[in-house]
């Protein structure tokens, strides 16, 4: 399991889609995650330390898990299965740890919210992508080709 990073948001000007974009802490991998425009929306705010008139669900939550005791001690990014991510949420407090089961764009807006560190299992990315891209350029150029599609000028384009 490695750590990521969210790197930024973009629009996929194929399916017209937001996209989160993760890289790898130490290293040169990026997952791309396509989200909803509701969850992108909640992280182009916080990545831009907007603070909205009203809290938003992530905030909601976040002041729930503060107000019961807990902290998100990571969120992870656990599976992949038939192009869908799956993540996990972990919460510490009163001597347990829990996963929750949440989908990948809440986990990360809360994530940025809390500033839980987010980690993807290392068979995620294999599954999606191969190997590290060092390893096998063939697999690397399927991810490439994929962010080629991102239109640059679209990144962190999002409504705020």
């Amino acid at each position: 399991m490695q750590q990521f990073t969210v790197s930024g948001l973009a629009i996929d000007s194929v399916n017209d889609s937001p996209v989160v974009l993760l890289k790898e802490l130490d290293g040169d991998r990026v997952i791309p995650v396509w989200i909803g425009p509701a969850e992108a929306n909640a992280i182009a705010l916080k990545l831009a330390d907007v603070d909205p008139p009203r809290p938003l669900t992530h905030d909601l939550l976040k002041r729930v898990i503060d107000g019961a005791g807990l902290a998100v001690q990571r969120v992870i990014i656990s599976d992949l299965v038939d192009q869908t991510y799956f993540a996990e949420v972990v919460l510490e407090g009163h001597g347990t740890v829990t996963k929750i089961d949440a989908r990948p764009s809440d986990s990360i807006a809360l994530a940025l919210r809390t500033s839980a560190p987010i980690f993807v299992a290392d068979h995620v990315f294999e599954e999606e992508f191969g190997v590290h891209p060092s390893d096998d350029p063939e697999r690397h150029d399927r991810l490439r080709q994929r962010l080629e599609r991102i239109d640059p000028e679209n990144f962190g384009d999002l409504l705020l």
